[in-house]
């Protein structure tokens, strides 16, 4: 009979990384964006709107290729 050290008990970082990464893209939105169009810096508001729907798609690219690699 064959034992595997660990087996069962492996922990996958990936759900964490969603998360921040979804986390941060909401946040990004909500706070800086509204912020920087408060005191008319649209250029950075702009920016932080890419950057944060980037992040946005990026949290539900991974939570797909982690559903499929399951």
């Amino acid at each position: 009979m064959e034992t595997m050290i660990g087996s069962g008990y492996t922990t996958s970082y990936l759900i964490y990384a969603i998360f921040l990464t979804l986390a941060c893209g909401v946040l990004i939105l909500q706070v800086d964006v509204k912020g920087f169009k408060k005191n008319n810096m649209h250029k950075e508001g702009k920016v932080s709107n890419v950057f944060g729907w980037l992040l946005i798609v990026l949290g539900v690219t991974l939570y797909v290729v982690d559903l499929f690699l399951k």
